[in-house]
């Protein structure tokens, strides 16, 4: 039986039923195992006793790790199959998560951030792929917005356990607050990602067993092969990239610049600003999605850059923030959130409109790999900025010059027509 023949006999209950754990997969997989670092990422610094560049370091460690993933995937895909590399990399990540959940010494913690970046790529890579061949090839787009819904949804759930665990309510006077500074809060959140990341697995392996895989090439050389009938598949990597470096910037720096500006946030207030990123995120994916069917894949990727450029410069820079308040920075948190998932939704959709089913995850895979230099790099580079300047505003400086070359880079028209030989057609 063909993959799509298997998806065909779904009823509607279990198409959206699987759809809708796929997403919970990708949640806890970016927002739990990747994007939570970012939150809690001065409590790591701090109870660690590190300093930005050692803790930009760890984050750099999750996202490098990541890049390592996406290889493995590219190369073992045409085994695994999509939903194969989407159950190992759930289960990865949930040790992870009970790891860090523990996490006596930073070596520890180290490990974990590594193992989750790992096995997140195998999430990342096949859900969308799975998600395509449920909604058919007309709803590519919104396929891939259902994907970058749930990683928005786990983010919104990320910062919503963090802000209920640090109720200051909770704690007695402000010395209370000061002796216990410790790294009980960070544990206690991935206690809870890691409860949730189990029952999320569980749903995985009933809701998706192993679905036919398309025959082809396997290796590297086949997922070089199934990149290179993507039209100008090297400008859409690098595009990729720049998006990737922008968004982990952002996410890895926000709260603790944020925070910074004492006279206008407090630790709720930054908390609010993530938040609103992650809800901005799950309305991103469908809106960019089903722009990405009409407008086209190119167009809706330097719409997003453009969103993403002007978002930044409102939801970091001080003389916005002094006239509007929290109001513009939570505000443009969502604007920005839009954008973080609406590109990768169309550039996701843009990479299915040529291949399909193994095929496409093994393509996505080498594009995911770049996409993961990129992840990397944003924290690392921004950390050593932050510790150099003692600001983080360089950092974002640089993101906001990296959307003008993601502007120019994409540019303005008709996507590029399928090479011969590419299993499918623009939808």
């Amino acid at each position: 039986m063909t993959t799509a023949a298997h998806t065909e006999s779904f009823s509607r209950a279990r198409r959206i039923a699987t759809l809708l754990t796929l997403a919970a997969a990708a949640a806890v997989s970016q927002s739990f195992g990747r994007f939570t670092y970012s939150l809690l990422f001065a409590d790591l610094r701090d109870g660690f006793s590190l300093s930005n560049t050692v803790a930009g370091a760890l984050g750099s460690l999750n996202l490098l790790l990541y890049v390592g993933g996406s290889l493995v995937v590219a190369v073992t895909v045409g085994r695994t199959g999509l939903s194969g590399a989407v159950r190992i990399g759930l289960a990865g990540n949930v040790v992870g998560l009970a790891l860090l959940a523990w996490s006596p010494n930073v070596g520890v913690a180290a490990f974990a951030l590594a193992l989750t970046g790992f096995c997140a790529a195998g999430v990342w890579v096949g859900t969308p792929g799975l998600a395509a061949e449920l909604l058919g090839p007309e709803r590519r787009g919104a396929a891939a917005g259902w994907m970058t819904g749930g990683v928005g949804s786990g983010m919104v759930a990320a910062a919503a356990i963090d802000a209920l665990l640090s109720d200051p309510a909770s704690a007695g006077s402000t010395e209370a607050v000061l002796a216990t500074a410790d790294l009980s809060h960070p544990r206690n959140v991935y206690r809870i990602e890691f409860v949730i990341g189990a029952v999320v697995l569980v749903a995985l392996a009933i809701a998706v067993r192993r679905w036919s895989r398309t025959p082809g090439r396997t290796g590297f050389g086949g997922a070089r092969a199934a990149l290179g009938k993507v039209p100008q598949a090297g400008r859409l990597i690098a595009a990729y990239t720049l998006h990737a470096f922008v968004v982990t910037t952002v996410l890895t720096f926000i709260v603790s610049h944020l925070e910074s500006y004492a006279d206008l946030f407090d630790a709720r207030g930054a908390a609010i600003a993530f938040s609103s990123i992650g809800i901005g995120s799950i309305a991103g994916g469908p809106i960019f999605g089903r722009m990405a069917d009409r407008l086209g894949r190119r167009r809706t990727v330097t719409i997003g850059f453009g969103v993403s450029l002007v978002s930044t410069i409102t939801l970091t820079a001080y003389p916005v923030l002094a006239l509007g308040g929290p109001l513009v920075a939570w505000a443009s948190a969502f604007v920005f959130g839009t954008a973080f998932t609406g590109i990768i939704a169309s550039i996701a959709a843009r990479v299915s409109d040529n291949l399909a089913g193994d095929e496409f995850g093994a393509a996505y895979g080498v594009a995911t790999i770049l996409f993961g230099f990129g992840l990397a790099a944003g924290p690392q580079i921004g950390g050593l900025l932050a510790d150099w300047f003692d600001s983080f505003g360089p950092a974002f400086g640089l993101a906001v010059t990296a959307c003008v070359v993601g502007i120019l880079l994409t540019g303005w028209g008709d996507d590029p027509v399928p090479s011969a030989g590419s299993g499918t057609r623009p939808a």
